[in-house]
């Protein structure tokens, strides 16, 4: 029987660019109604101007808009704020009344409805006082004749769409700079340079997950998951780089490269590329490189191939999947293809994104510890 797939929250509209850094678990709370905002307990932190970005765990009391007002207690408009819901929860801070004072956040449920008035909302919050780092100098895709089957049309005639090895490359991280383990929804992460790795417990309850990376192109996660009632995926512990609304032609591809549990006859998850199209998180492009017993929301709407790999398609409103017919290990994923195609099909009418994502959806290791390493990654831009 297919696995539930459910659709999970993780990303927050910056104030003005989207930066990320390590999260500091301080528990505050904030009880707010519309425009009356409440001062944040223990808000302020004396460290913050000497620290490029400070992270903690708040609570507020939702109003009839499906928001609230949150007083920070900084003194100083942060230069970015992202935060990531406790639970099924798409969340968004509005950058028009962020100010030095206070910002504005809005929640709504998973499926896109508001909740009632009174609800109260835990999530996690991470304030960015510096400006983003600069694009690591990304290395042109390197062409090789390795596929995981032949190609199944024309070969490509652009680097742009030419596969790579599918062999996982064998750098290794012996020893991680940053080590975190999640038993819940508050899910630690950190930034490095660009990139943002993050142990995004977005729908977990039970499950143990401990990331430990090196960098943003290698880093590892060992993670002991029972199976879950709604077998439904759990966490995204994924690398990505955020972006501010930025057209679609800006991206041309990304590198990367996974490995997973070689021995577990009970495990189900998907290795994917999540992409964030358009305004907020009301359009979700995935691409699923590896697939262990999991099905996409949606319906089957045919087949692409792109860069040599036939792709199932699967849509349905503000939701797109393209399933490799084949496990890709690694490779150069040629994502201006899928996005033309998005855009071709008329399931992108705003054609910019906010973020990019690669990682694992985890539903289930069987109640084992079982290891997913991930060892490439980076995206090319025009």
């Amino acid at each position: 029987m297919p696995t539930i797939r459910i659709t999970r929250s993780r990303l927050l509209v910056s104030a003005v660019v989207l930066a990320v850094g390590g999260l500091v678990a301080v528990p505050v709370a904030v009880h707010a109604s519309k425009d009356s905002p409440v001062a944040t307990a223990n808000a302020a932190d004396g460290s913050v101007t000497a620290l490029p970005s400070v992270g903690r765990v708040e609570t507020c009391v939702l109003d009839a808009a499906s928001g609230c007002t949150v007083l920070h207690g900084f003194g100083q408009k942060p230069v970015a704020i992202i935060a990531t819901a406790a639970g099924p929860a798409m969340v968004s801070i509005d950058p028009s009344r962020t100010t030095a004072k206070s910002y504005r956040l809005r929640a709504l449920r998973y499926d896109g409805k508001p909740y009632r008035a009174g609800t109260k909302l835990t999530f996690t919050v991470h304030y960015d006082f510096a400006a983003v780092a600069g694009q690591p100098t990304t290395p042109a895709p390197t062409p090789t004749t390795t596929q995981t089957k032949p190609p199944a049309s024309t070969p490509p005639t652009s680097p742009a769409t030419t596969p790579t090895s599918t062999g996982s490359p064998s750098a290794t991280c012996t020893n991680p700079s940053f080590v975190t383990t999640s038993t819940n929804n508050q899910g630690d992460g950190r930034d490095f340079g660009a990139y943002y790795v993050h142990n995004n417990m977005w729908n977990n309850s039970n499950g143990t997950y401990t990331l430990s990376a090196c960098n943003y192109n290698n880093w590892f996660l060992d993670a002991t998951q029972p199976l879950p009632g709604d077998r439904g995926v759990q966490a995204y512990p994924n690398v990505h780089k955020d972006y501010n609304d930025v057209p679609l032609t800006k991206i041309k591809s990304a590198k990367f490269a996974a490995s997973t549990p070689t021995n577990c006859g009970a495990c189900i998850y998907d290795v994917a590329f999540d992409i964030w199209i358009g305004d907020g998180l009301n359009n979700e492009l995935m691409i699923w490189t590896d697939n262990k017993g999991q099905e996409p929301a949606g319906k089957k709407a045919g087949t692409v191939t792109f860069g040599g790999f036939t792709y199932d398609v699967w849509h349905e409103d503000g939701y797109t999947a393209y399933v490799s017919q084949v496990t890709q290990k690694s490779g150069t994923m040629p994502l201006a293809d899928f996005f033309n195609d998005m855009t071709g099909r008329g399931w992108a009418p705003k054609a910019t994104t906010w973020q990019v994502d690669y990682g694992v959806e985890v539903v289930s290791t069987g109640n084992t510890k079982q290891r997913f390493t991930f060892n490439d990654f980076a995206i090319q831009e025009s």
